[in-house]
């Protein structure tokens, strides 16, 4: 599983450009509102690592959301399994988080979080006293207004799975796989089923063997025909190949089971020493 820690500035990259909404969408109002698309697949792509870059994606916004929790309150609310319709595309899924929790009052001279109190209230000034750095502030709220020389600076807080978010994102900006053991047993899974289907049609041109026998021609050929995983190009199978096998093994099979009833000791032979 690969993964990138991001800082401030790029939470705020992503949000900032993943949070604009395009003209034509149509949808829920937390979508590129409060909540952001992070990655998505077409349903019916049939794109293996598409489909487990989601998958992993949405497990680990999911953790990242209900860190230290029994229940799924915070995920249910801030990882949305959206699914959504393309013009292209047809239907897809698409993953929204919620970037912002809540705004954190900062302190303007040394920039960390900080508790504040007001020491004096009079005429209209107030102080304000940093607990971090100690600063001493005053401004005049009747004459400058609050915003313009408050001590305060409101910035807004991250989701702890938009940063996950933005992570995965960083992650798969230099590798296109999210999790390699996910992807790869998937692409096992879909090349066992490809192999499947072409060791059935090859069967299917010995209509007179039992279903006992090919399943023993099928088994003796196992090793063989898995040298030919990773050949062809997206979990493909050569079927002319798979056909030469399974034919080979076949003769193999018969071949040895004349051998055995030919050798069969004759009841009442007298053995040969």
């Amino acid at each position: 599983m690969i993964s990138y820690l991001c800082d401030d500035d790029t939470l705020r990259e992503y949000a900032d450009k993943l949070l604009e909404r395009p003209t034509n969408f149509g949808g829920d109002d937390r979508y590129y509102r409060t909540h952001a698309p992070v990655i998505g697949k077409a349903d019916q792509a049939d794109d293996l690592l598409a489909e487990s870059n989601y998958d992993s994606a949405l497990d680990l916004l999911r953790a990242a959301a209900d860190e230290g929790r029994n229940d799924t309150e915070v995920s249910d609310e801030h990882v949305l399994d959206a699914g959504i319709r393309h013009w292209g595309w047809g239907q897809c899924s698409q993953i929204f988080v919620q970037v912002y929790a809540d705004d954190v009052m900062l302190c303007r001279k040394c920039d960390s979080i900080a508790d504040w109190a007001v020491s004096r209230k009079k005429h209209g000034r107030r102080r304000f006293l940093c607990a971090s750095c100690k600063s001493d502030w005053e401004w005049d709220t009747e004459q400058y207004g609050l915003p313009a020389l408050a001590p305060i600076k409101y910035l807004p807080k991250f989701t702890a799975a938009w940063r996950e978010a933005c992570s995965i994102l960083s992650a798969l900006e230099v590798y296109a796989v999210l999790d390699e053991s996910d992807y790869s047993e998937r692409e096992w899974e879909r090349w066992q089923v490809n192999v499947n289907e072409a060791l059935e049609r090859a069967q299917r041109e010995y209509e007179h063997d039992t279903e006992a026998e090919s399943a023993e021609i099928a088994d003796s050929c196992h090793d063989e025909l898995g040298e030919l995983y990773g050949h062809e190009p997206d979990c493909g199978i050569d079927w002319q190949r798979v056909e030469d096998v399974y034919r080979q093994a076949r003769e193999d099979y018969f071949t040895q089971l004349a051998n055995e009833h030919l050798n069969a000791p004759i009841a009442g032979q007298l053995a040969l020493i």
